[in-house]
């Protein structure tokens, strides 16, 4: 190649910007929690009781959840009595999003 070449790909390489170190910061802000569905509430939310998560202050606590992600995109139901996993926001201690719903035993 000639130079003309070399300097493009050079400053090509420069102007990449590493996303992975800001994605695992953005994991930080929140944390998974394990819960059971008591009460299923308009516009797709549901009372949530969690039973596990790796906060142990957020044991027993009563949240409202969402359907997030693809669970919202093919409209999976998710109905009371259901084992659900999620994540709660480090911001909002009383909002979960649901990311998977299993129907026969915890998760």
């Amino acid at each position: 190649m000639g130079k003309v070449q070399d300097h493009k790909r050079s400053s090509k390489v420069k102007r990449q910007v590493d996303f992975t170190l800001h994605s695992a910061d953005s994991q930080t802000d929140r944390f998974e929690v394990v819960g059971e569905v008591l009460d299923c509430l308009p516009n797709t939310m549901f009372r949530i009781k969690v039973t596990e998560t790796t906060v142990p202050q957020m044991l027993g606590r009563m949240l409202l959840g969402t359907l997030a992600g693809k669970m919202r995109l093919y409209r999976i139901r998710v109905m009371p009595g259901d084992y659900v996993k999620g994540y709660v926001s480090k911001y909002d201690l009383g909002k979960c999003k649901i990311t998977y719903r299993s129907s026969k035993e915890k998760v």
